[in-house]
């Protein structure tokens, strides 16, 4: 069924998707389980149900969890992956708020910190939050320095507070340089290049 599950999935087949999961958290509720079913109904366009579901994984995570002395590494990870998901329906609903911070209790949690963070930098740069998104974004490339989107978003947060000068350049910080360069370097290609090319020209020397 996991199989199926998958295959439907990269298919983008939300229905059939969804069914599966169902099955699935049917013969075992397990937090893996719910939380599959979770990813499905977001996909599908059902964020209210997701919610719901995300909420049951959750609580069967809480079950779940290993005895002292016993491995915790994967219980963890697969915690996070639930807050995530969590947090991604709230933001699909407008919650913004809440999903910050299911967002930062995924950061708890996780292996990877680098990507918890950068939901949370992400959504407070979408908002015009750069104060907030720039703190994050800086927890989330000491979490995964190869994270170029996380430098990419830090750079432009710290961009967006420079006074600009009679010449048309701007004062930038050395922080500001860093994250600008280190984008360009993880992703010369990458789709925000132009930007941090441009951005990097207003800067003077």
């Amino acid at each position: 069924l996991t199989a199926l599950y998958n295959q439907a999935m990269q298919a983008k087949d939300w229905p059939r998707a969804v069914t599966l999961a169902q099955q699935l958290a049917a013969q075992q509720a397990t937090s893996l389980n719910l939380k599959l079913l979770g990813n499905a109904q977001l996909y599908s366009g059902s964020a209210d149900t997701a919610l719901a579901t995300y909420d049951q994984a959750l609580a069967a995570a809480e079950k779940e969890k290993p005895t002292v002395g016993q491995p915790m590494t994967e219980w963890k990870d697969g915690l996070s992956q639930i807050y995530i998901g969590k947090g991604n329906t709230l933001l699909k609903l407008k919650r913004t708020a809440e999903a910050i911070e299911a967002y930062n209790q995924s950061a708890v949690f996780a292996a990877n910190q680098g990507l918890a963070y950068f939901n949370v930098c992400a959504v407070l740069y979408n908002i015009g939050n750069t104060h907030d998104s720039a703190a994050a974004c800086r927890k989330s490339v000491q979490g995964d320095p190869t994270k170029a989107n996380a430098w990419f978003v830090l750079g432009s947060d710290l961009f967006a507070d420079l006074p600009i000068t009679a010449q048309g350049k701007v004062q930038a910080s050395p922080e500001t340089l860093e994250a600008l360069e280190k984008y360009l370097a993880l992703a010369p290609d990458g789709p925000h290049s132009a930007d941090v090319k441009a951005m990097l020209e207003m800067i003077a020397k």
